[in-house]
């Protein structure tokens, strides 16, 4: 009996429904007791240690060498500083803002990525795609300043504020962390490039430890980190990767737009947790710029 493929968009979905929830899963876990910098460690040295010997093996079966030149595993250090510091900056603004918010914000990357692949490569973005960035600008600068009118005290105003820019930072960080990482693929296979690098975000993490408020994971934080490793971290990722058999790129990242999305109902089913008008309104308008911004610039701009 022949085996029946699974549709190459049910998978799209299904990823997309994967990573949505990891903003509502650190969020819980940090709600539980656990601090940033744990959760970024837990999750990378847990991926990376069920990884490593899938992807290892994986390597072994098609003949390729575990071997790194002093330039890759410089990159490679280069692209976990990122990773690490993304990490803790977005998961702290989960401690100050709305999922919702937080996650709209940090998906404008894309964005960083051009703005800096002009300034080091010389890669022009289209003409055509600039009003999508422009509104999705407008639409972080929205978000930003809803935390100042959502409400509540003058303090929970500033934290969220502040927290919007640490999700802005996160944006910036991930785009030298994916910048680096086209670099180093251009000569590493991602079989023995993938596992490296979480462990070596995990051990940079490991140091911020003693800064970011030692090791703080409750028992009661566990099943929260379980759904972010297992779902979101291994599920959602892979799912998405072997989706690109069957579809382009460009459906990925669309498709990976509805993350916020996703992460708003997520928050509002988990922690009643509903975006005030003014942070939806802008977190609309980000969703909206970066479509339109990915549409017009062609497959070869697209990052995800």
């Amino acid at each position: 009996m022949k085996k029946r493929k699974v549709s190459p968009m049910l998978m799209v979905i299904f990823g997309v429904c994967m990573i949505s929830y990891s903003g509502p899963m650190i969020k819980g876990a940090l709600n539980a007791g656990a601090n940033p910098a744990t959760v970024a460690f837990v999750r990378m040295l847990s991926a990376g240690l069920i990884l490593l010997p899938f992807d290892l093996g994986s390597a072994r079966r098609q003949g390729i060498a575990l071997r790194y030149s002093k330039r890759e595993a410089a990159l490679t250090l280069l692209a976990a500083v990122f990773l690490a510091f993304h990490y803790l900056t977005w998961i702290t603004s989960l401690t100050g803002t709305s999922t919702f918010a937080s996650v709209a914000l940090v998906c404008t990357q894309p964005l960083f990525v051009a703005f800096f692949s002009r300034i080091l490569f010389h890669e022009k973005t289209p003409r055509a795609a600039l009003p999508g960035a422009l509104l999705a600008l407008v639409g972080a600068v929205t978000i930003a300043l809803g935390g100042l009118a959502g409400g509540g005290t003058e303090a929970a105003a500033s934290d969220a504020f502040k927290s919007n820019l640490l999700a802005l930072a996160g944006a910036v960080l991930m785009a030298g962390h994916w910048l680096t990482n086209r670099e180093n693929r251009r000569t590493l296979a991602a079989e023995i490039y993938t596992p490296i690098l979480y462990l070596a975000t995990a051990a940079l993490l490991a140091l911020s430890l003693p800064f970011g408020g030692g090791f703080a994971m409750p028992l009661s934080a566990l099943p929260w980190m379980a759904g972010l490793v297992l779902g979101s971290t291994i599920l959602g990722h892979a799912v998405l990767t072997s989706a690109l058999d069957g579809v382009s790129a460009s459906v990925v990242s669309f498709a990976i737009l509805g993350e916020p999305v996703g992460a708003m109902i997520f928050s509002m089913i988990f922690f009643g947790e509903i975006p005030t008008p003014l942070v939806a309104l802008g977190g609309a308008l980000t969703l909206a710029g970066l479509a339109y911004y990915l549409w017009r610039s062609g497959p070869d701009q697209k990052q995800s």
